[in-house]
């Protein structure tokens, strides 16, 4: 059974659920778990586990243009894992994030979990439902480093480069594994989107674009009609040689924010005072087209056996 089965299912019984967060009066209230060797595997340090295990509960906090209040904080702690290692770095994690851990809980475990619950106040949530035909379709960045990133950690085998790459070479794999191992959730930018009227939907960019455009035509009762020369690429990226249409498009833990606005691209970017990118618009006639083709959702499934790759 694929993860968007399981989500079905849960739906069924909870009707409700279905944004990156639960809005519960004027709180919006997230959980995600990291886990190793699903979601990250030993190469990487613990300070960057720790960091990216808030980053990925405020990137769906920035999600639903909430603010950030407080999280709590569960983990699961192997034998090889220094415990208070890991505790300093989950404190270096929240100051570096600005959050405050309130409280969790501790266990042993065959393996690193890390399961976090944050909180944040909202006064106009942004949901994924409230898309409508001929709405403009927006990216906060360019996308496919996390996913190239990903590749380049599994070709080295580590987060460090091999020693005589060349130096653009090198610079480019130092910032994709960066962009992977560290991201840096859209907080500020979902506080400001939350604040202008004509922007009528978001989601983060977890799973990858195209699965987490699916999820966002779904809610909407809606279709999109994406232009390719519009999509935003992070630059250099070809220096990775990694499938790049397959990380913009389906790569995941981009943890950009992806909105719909009725404004244009300058003038919402005018708002903003930073640039955000419109990708297409949303339509009428249901499903997913890049450049006219039909498209689907082919991003990260913790379910699926085969997932996308790069």
């Amino acid at each position: 059974m694929t993860e968007a089965a399981l989500i079905e299912r849960l739906r069924k019984h909870f009707p409700k659920a279905g944004d990156d967060a639960a809005i519960i009066g004027e709180q919006a209230i997230t959980t995600d778990m990291l886990v190793e060797d699903v979601d990250f595997t030993t190469v990487i340090p613990l300070r960057f586990i720790a960091r990216k295990s808030l980053a990925v509960n405020l990137s769906d906090l920035a999600a639903m243009g909430a603010t950030p209040s407080f999280c709590v904080v569960a983990l699961g702690i192997p034998s090889h894992v220094d415990s208070e290692q890991l505790i300093d770095a989950m404190a270096e994690a929240a100051k570096h994030h600005g959050i405050e851990i309130a409280g969790g809980d501790l266990s042993r475990a065959e393996k690193l979990v890390i399961s976090v619950t944050a909180a944040g106040r909202v006064s106009r949530p942004l949901l994924r439902s409230t898309a409508k035909p001929g709405d403009r379709l927006y990216v906060s960045r360019p996308l496919g480093a996390s996913a190239a990133g990903l590749a380049l950690i599994q070709r080295y085998g580590s987060i460090e480069p091999p020693a005589g790459l060349a130096y653009l070479n090198r610079e480019l794999a130092n910032a994709v594994i960066r962009r992977h191992i560290d991201p840096e959730p859209e907080v500020a930018l979902g506080m400001l989107l939350a604040q202008i009227p004509e922007v009528t939907s978001c989601i983060d960019i977890s799973d990858g674009l195209s699965s987490d455009l699916a999820h966002l035509c779904a809610e909407s009762n809606c279709g999109a009609e994406l232009e390719k020369a519009r999509i935003p690429v992070f630059p250099e990226l070809h220096l990775a040689n990694v499938d790049i249409a397959n990380c913009v498009m389906n790569g995941g833990e981009e943890y950009a924010l992806l909105f719909t606005s009725s404004l244009r691209e300058a003038e919402l970017s005018s708002r903003l005072k930073r640039p955000v990118y419109s990708i297409g618009r949303m339509s009428r006639e249901p499903g997913m087209r890049l450049d006219g083709a039909a498209i689907e959702a082919k991003g990260w499934d913790h379910f699926r056996v085969l997932s996308a790759e790069c």
